[in-house]
């Protein structure tokens, strides 16, 4: 029922995105950042053959994925990590606290750099991009291979390039005689050849440049997709969406509102957003429980998921009902298109009828793995998953 509810926010174009950007993330490590002194893997092709909600699947890969972790466990840093991608190939905006040079490496490791790496999987091609950075701007190393053929290798420290097959990727005419040494060779190479619509360089700028991460109600800060900041409120008035956004209350969250947009000519002219009552009406924002505000904020993001490759929620329940929660989950089951994963601390979720134990990572003591490898036994349809990661299942 809920599926069918929503329909009408699965517009037709994100067929078009489909197309265009079908490749995804198959793997990704990061070692000596933040608090992973060891390196810390999230594996999408590490799937079992599970025969129920196989709609998390698609070509192999994982497209939804839930993790689960104590306070202080790298959750949001684990976020951090996979999106400093955002900050090295575009100019897309990033969190302050990725630029905190401070905080960037490992504090009880003799490692000099952090080292980050990406597989795609775009159509037949695997493709692998890593690099090594001593701060969050300066580069220390970096290569990218296909299928198995490396394209290039770079040193910065010591300034030795290997570009034995750049032909690969057409830029074996490229003058790198006045290459910047603090900027990466991809985006290099990507700004200043020009790439057919076939090109793996142009399908992972164009991956990496439609990444969005955001975390619950906290003055919509994000990571990638977009630049500038949106005062949601206005931006639902000003684009006549009151009663999308309406509707998205009630068929997500059972939330029964009138909502509508007034001009206001004090002090200034503007649309705003108001919930009106029998007797009176009220400004949204002033009114508007967490939870509320929250949907909000997943209300906004959702408009724009047809332009969304991959996308990571952090505490994306922290003010929701455990059932409330659910829906969002099923409600973004619906964008196949998205590799999609929530960060949360609630039981509730860990339920084989939402997802299956494939999908679903605990992050204890920097390692990452999933329930399906946490524990010695064969996860079957019938257990109950809650049960047992409150009992410490998969702590081990």
């Amino acid at each position: 029922k809920l599926r069918n509810k929503l329909t009408f926010y699965l517009r037709s174009d994100i067929m078009n995105y489909i197309k265009e950007y079908s490749g995804m993330i198959t793997s990704f490590s990061v070692e000596n950042y933040k608090n992973f002194k060891d390196k810390v893997v999230l594996n999408f092709a590490d799937t079992h053959d599970y025969k129920y909600n196989n709609q998390c699947i698609k070509n192999g890969l994982l497209t939804k994925a839930i993790i689960y972790g104590a306070n202080a466990s790298g959750k949001s840093n684990l976020g951090f990590a996979l999106f400093d991608i955002v900050g090295l190939l575009t100019d897309k905006k990033i969190h302050t606290l990725q630029l905190d040079s401070n905080s960037f490496l490992n504090a009880d490791s003799n490692l000099k750099v952090a080292t980050f790496s990406y597989e795609f999987r775009n159509k037949k091609d695997i493709i692998v991009y890593t690099y090594k950075k001593k701060t969050p701007n300066i580069l220390s190393y970096e290569e990218l291979s296909i299928n198995g053929i490396e394209i290039f290798s770079y040193d910065f420290d010591e300034r030795e390039f290997i570009c034995s097959n750049l032909k690969e990727v057409s830029a074996e005419n490229l003058n790198f005689e006045y290459f910047d040494n603090n900027l990466s060779i991809l985006r290099y190479i990507a700004n200043n050849t020009t790439q057919t619509d076939g090109s793996q360089i142009k399908f992972i700028m164009n991956f990496v440049s439609h990444m969005l991460w955001f975390r619950s109600v906290q003055d919509n800060d994000y990571i990638g997709l977009k630049n500038g900041s949106d005062v949601i409120s206005m931006w639902i008035s000003n684009n006549n969406l009151a009663g999308e956004f309406q509707k998205f209350l009630h068929d997500l969250a059972g939330i029964e509102k009138s909502l509508d947009v007034v001009e206001l000519t004090q002090p200034i002219t503007q649309k705003v957003l108001v919930e009106k009552h029998k007797n009176k009406m009220f400004i949204f924002e002033r009114v508007a429980s967490s939870g509320s505000r929250s949907l909000e904020l997943l209300f906004y993001w959702s408009k724009q998921f047809e332009n969304v490759s991959f996308l990571f929620m952090d505490e994306f329940d922290a003010f929701y009902h455990y059932d409330l929660s659910k829906n969002v989950i099923k409600y973004m089951m619906d964008y196949d298109n998205i590799q999609v994963v929530f960060t949360t601390h609630n039981s509730f979720l860990a339920s084989n009828e939402i997802l299956r134990p494939d999908c679903y990572f605990i992050l204890n003591n920097g390692k990452l793995k999933s329930f399906a490898d946490s524990t010695e036994r064969e996860l079957r349809e019938g257990h109950n998953l809650e049960k047992m990661l409150r009992n410490g299942e998969f702590n081990g």
